[in-house]
């Protein structure tokens, strides 16, 4: 195994937020950390890979250059993710006749029904120059902040993950320019694509599977049907059918064959990253989607993606998922129906391990509030002048202060799942995975309408029976039509959640560390 990931993580101290690398070398880690005043790149002391992209220490720029004709086709016929091609200028650095498309599920649904254009992208430096990189990433996405008036979410569980040393892709906000006209304020996101399959791991085994449908759960082997071959081959899903079969037979005595296949570290931290910020558009959801497998060496390693939604912004949670059960941690569904986490958690070794990570990640969260403020003084200006925002800057305002809501009055009996387990351990203060030492690190759901508790932000979310917004334009995104095209820039109103972040995390661990010292 050559590597695995290069993790970011945002180290906010009292005088500022700097950014961390985390290299992990066949299990090891050797984290480097440097300081810096900003909370929005990667340090280019740090950036071993895709130094143009994320080794700036700042907001990265990205501008596309695209024939009228072809980004009118792509804003009119967005849903058929159709790439075009486009050059692209990185900071500077340009790649020339690189794949530009559309890319998401109900996000990208979402906005072709609204009157917006802000839709999330995906950049493929190779697919039309064979072996084409820059700075050896071959592919990357640019995520809007779907549903996420905060622009933190994904951002903030990327970081929490990363803190796990999960293996984890490369962030950065960013700016997005179409044709030399800022288009918006984005996530800019390596993709688990080749690039990353291969500074991963050099094994000729290794094949990468992308859980596609719906409903991923691991529970039969026609679950194979449900991920999409993303690097490698393997026809009759050979390789998935046999962690299903061992996983859903697997009991505390025979354990040793289900880890001769599965990184079950890499399972328990996922299920800690899920548990303690709230991603419920997961595994750990109603939807058994949004992750991939990645099989080297023989063995299976779960990676996370599209965080989009956590930290209560699942659909029409509202915060009502804010109440979790540690032992038995999934929201919309049951246990039953989530091998990876029931089958595991069933184990006393590995459910001391699980707990251990949720218990690190309260550490690393205790003062969630100073971080996001202090990634909002770092994006504030970038979020302001956003010309296609979905909503406006008292909207992201909001969804980071903390108000007097009390979250656990919001219902959660519509989704149910949440009881049960086994109960928590005993603990004696043992020193737990990545210290005590308080870092506070920041960083499409299908449900009807949940109602906020009293004193939340009253947003104007209503949706039609077709699912589309309202039509209320954002302040900051009432652009006419540019250049003849028929599309605005602007934004729109889109569905999102009204909690706090905030509120959410404060109180979620306040239940969390109830449980933890019980």
């Amino acid at each position: 195994m050559k590597f695995r990931v290069l993790s970011i993580i945002l180290v906010l101290s009292i005088l500022f937020t700097s950014l961390c690398a985390c290299a992990v070398n066949s299990g090891t880690a050797e984290a480097v950390s440097v300081a810096s005043d900003s909370a929005i790149g990667e340090l280019a002391d740090n950036a071993q890979y895709y130094g143009t992209v994320f080794g700036q220490g700042e907001v990265t720029d990205i501008n596309v250059e695209i024939s009228e004709e072809d980004w009118q086709d792509i804003l009119d016929n967005a849903e058929d993710e159709e790439y075009h091609s486009a050059n692209i200028t990185v900071n500077g650095t340009t790649a020339e006749n690189v794949g530009f498309r559309t890319k998401g599920l109900s996000s990208l649904n979402s906005v072709a029904k609204s009157d917006s254009d802000r839709f999330g992208f995906k950049i493929k430096l190779d697919e039309y120059v064979d072996g084409q990189t820059l700075d050896g990433l071959d592919t990357l996405v640019l995520n809007g902040s779907f549903s996420d008036p905060s622009y933190m979410r994904e951002y903030l569980t990327y970081a929490a993950s990363a803190y796990l040393e999960c293996d984890t892709p490369y962030i950065s906000y960013c700016n997005l320019y179409i044709n030399g006209e800022l288009f918006g304020f984005y996530l800019c996101i390596e993709s688990y694509d080749d690039s990353f399959v291969e500074r991963y791991t050099d094994s000729e085994d290794t094949v990468l599977y992308k859980a596609v449908s719906t409903n991923c759960t691991l529970l039969t082997s026609d679950d194979g049907s449900g991920f999409d071959v993303e690097y490698g081959e393997d026809d009759d899903y050979t390789n998935i059918k046999n962690l299903v079969s061992v996983l859903n037979s697997t009991t505390a005595d025979n354990k040793d064959e289900l880890e001769a296949i599965l990184d079950i570290d890499s399972v328990l931290k996922a299920i800690a990253v899920n548990t303690v910020m709230g991603n419920y558009d997961s595994y750990s959801g109603s939807i058994a989607h949004n992750y991939f497998l990645l099989y080297s060496d023989g063995k299976f390693t779960y990676l996370g993606w599209d965080y989009n939604m956590s930290i209560g912004g699942f659909s029409a949670d509202n915060g009502g998922s804010v109440y979790v059960d540690v032992s038995s941690p999934v929201y919309g569904t049951e246990l039953s129906q989530r091998p990876l986490i029931e089958k595991l958690l069933a184990i006393d070794k590995y459910y001391e391990q699980y707990v251990s990570y949720v218990e690190s990640l309260t550490d690393y969260l205790y003062d969630f509030e100073t971080t996001v403020n202090g990634i909002a003084d770092e994006i504030r200006n970038y979020v302001e002048n956003d010309p296609s925002a979905f909503y406006t800057i008292d909207k992201f305002e909001e969804n980071i202060t903390e108000s007097d809501a009390d979250l656990t009055q919001v219902s959660d009996s519509e989704f149910g799942g949440m009881g049960g387990g086994k109960g928590m351990p005993n603990f004696d203060g043992t020193q737990h995975i990545g210290g005590s030492e308080a870092i506070p690190e920041f960083a499409d759901g299908y449900f009807q309408d949940r109602t906020p508790p009293s004193g939340m932000p009253d947003f104007d979310e209503e949706m039609t029976s077709q699912g589309s917004p309202n039509g209320q334009t954002a302040q900051n995104g009432d652009f006419g039509n540019k250049g003849g095209m028929q599309h605005q820039m602007g934004g729109g109103s889109i569905n999102s959640s009204a909690v706090s972040i905030v509120d959410y995390i404060t109180q979620r661990l306040e239940n969390i560390q109830s449980q933890l010292n019980a």
